[in-house]
């Protein structure tokens, strides 16, 4: 295997990593947590730090994904019309298109409130947060569906890649 395809494997696969193993960690620990317990406003305040920096953890991998990504397509089809005329080509946009659905979800998680279980996490300086203060618990709640769906396209972005290599 030559340098630069194996470094873009390399690339694209930490990157996927990064996103849906973050993902997972907030879906399977830290929602949980955060739903069957009481949570102060000091909680909710760190758990808000920590969905900044995951966010931030996201755009960086989505870059390094698309980017390397791309390089690996043209790599393996030699054109973009290969996109349409192979097996390859037509696995490569059926993982476009789950990752693009879940760029969307990305894009308007923090804009509903299906993003986390507290109100406000996902926007350290929203309302939800802020007015309540320092003192007392949160008990509001909301289901959390964006996230979820988001990891099952991420799982079926992996499994097409799957076939792809196959």
């Amino acid at each position: 295997m030559e340098r630069i395809p194996m470094v873009l494997t390399a690339v694209h696969v930490l990157a996927a990593i990064a996103w849906l193993g973050g993902m997972i960690f907030h879906i399977v620990v830290l929602d949980p947590v955060f739903r069957k317990n009481e949570v102060n406003f000091q909680g909710a305040f760190l758990l808000a730090l920590m969905e900044q920096r995951f966010r931030k953890l996201v755009g960086t991998s989505i870059v390094l994904l698309v980017g390397s990504g791309f390089a690996k397509a043209y790599l393996l089809l030699g054109s973009f019309s290969g996109l349409w005329t192979t097996t390859a080509g037509r696995y490569i946009l059926l993982k476009i298109g789950l990752t693009g659905a879940m760029l969307v979800i990305f894009a308007i998680c923090p804009k509903t409130k299906s993003c986390s279980s507290i109100p406000g996490v996902c926007d350290i300086a929203s309302e939800a947060l802020l007015s309540g203060g320092k003192e007392g618990t949160i008990r509001e709640r909301s289901k959390v569906i964006l996230p979820k769906v988001a990891l099952g396209l991420g799982i079926a972005a992996m499994v097409t890649a799957v076939y792809l290599r196959g």
